[in-house]
């Protein structure tokens, strides 16, 4: 099982924003000195907070991130197909290889109205320029005819990214964008408030559908985003988070709040991500429950100290 972090990309217009910059570059450096396999950054776009804009910010850490995977996340209905290949191309060129991209569709209602698009063309946008993307990565001289892109003259796109392929991973809940995922992606980037009960049957359910479209598993990452807050002992990570379920936290439901957040020290971070391991996960992606900056580091560096060795040291364990 790998292990990395989903970067905290939105904060309040109360911060100065160099401070936000600041604490990435903190965090990853911290996380290349631990052993950390990968950091993701998110994209939202004219949020009320501040929202670091994920490529500009994933080139600048990339030079700072030691060999850790870099795994910028796009909502793809809204970017150019040929100018966002380009861009993570060059990324990909940048980091010497280490570029997977997490691929979803977008939910803001007035992120589509700005960008003079609808939720209704969503899928239809995201497929194309999904596909659009990887044939310029993987040949020359392409054409494509499509509803919302269409080139008849062949183009090409230099130069290529170092990853061949350049993986793709498509984020999703919903049963038809898991499909998309079994039928299109190198892997599928669960919703991070399921519930393991939710997550073990999603698994199940992507299982079926790269059957039926007679992809293999073996082939494929299953990933894993989870908000946490870890402290060395338990009762201290426990005592420390009392405030999410106080106050709540981005809109989980008590279930979720309960059940989906990894809360406590590194024993039941272990014990949770053994029992998501044998389901099938092959990759997590930790999210900050509590981001300010010293709650965060704690997070990270138990990660880093306990957790991530022990897993390095006891192997894989059989999944089911």
């Amino acid at each position: 099982m790998k292990i990395g972090m989903s970067l905290t990309s939105s904060y309040p217009t109360s911060l100065d924003s160099r401070v936000i910059m600041e604490n990435l570059v903190e965090e990853v450096k911290l996380m290349a000195q631990l052993g950390f396999d990968s950091f993701s950054l998110g994209d939202h776009h004219l949020t009320p907070n501040h929202y670091v804009q994920v490529l500009p910010a994933i080139s600048s850490l990339s030079s700072i991130s030691g060999n850790m995977q870099l795994l910028p996340l796009f909502l793809l209905p809204f970017y150019n197909p040929i100018l966002l290949a380009e861009q993570l191309a060059t990324l990909d060129v940048i980091s010497g290889g280490r570029i997977t991209v997490i691929n979803a569709l977008g939910y803001d209602a007035a992120a589509f109205t700005a960008f003079q698009t609808t939720q209704r063309a969503r899928v239809s946008r995201f497929i194309e320029t999904f596909e659009i993307m990887r044939l310029l990565w993987e040949r020359d001289d392409v054409t494509y005819k499509g509803r919302h892109y269409s080139f008849d003259a062949p183009i090409s796109l230099n130069p290529k990214p170092v990853s061949r392929p350049l993986l793709m991973w498509i984020a999703g809940g919903a049963e038809p964008a898991i499909q998309r995922a079994a039928r299109l992606g190198d892997g599928w980037a669960i919703v991070p408030g399921w519930t393991p009960d939710l997550v073990k049957k999603g698994i199940q359910f992507y299982r079926d559908s790269l059957a039926e479209f007679g992809r293999y598993e073996q082939d494929m990452d299953i990933v894993l985003r989870r908000d946490a807050h870890l402290a060395p002992t338990s009762d201290t990570g426990h005592r420390e988070a009392q405030t999410l379920f106080e106050n709540g936290y981005r809109g989980f439901s008590a279930e979720a709040l309960e059940q989906s957040l990894i809360i406590g020290g590194p024993a039941e971070c272990i014990e949770y991500l053994e029992d998501m391991e044998r389901s099938g996960v092959t990759h997590v992606l930790f999210r900050c429950a509590l981001d300010e900056r010293e709650p965060a580091l704690q997070t990270i560096r138990v990660l880093g100290t306990d957790v991530i060795p022990y897993f390095k040291r006891r192997g894989p364990l059989a999944t089911g």
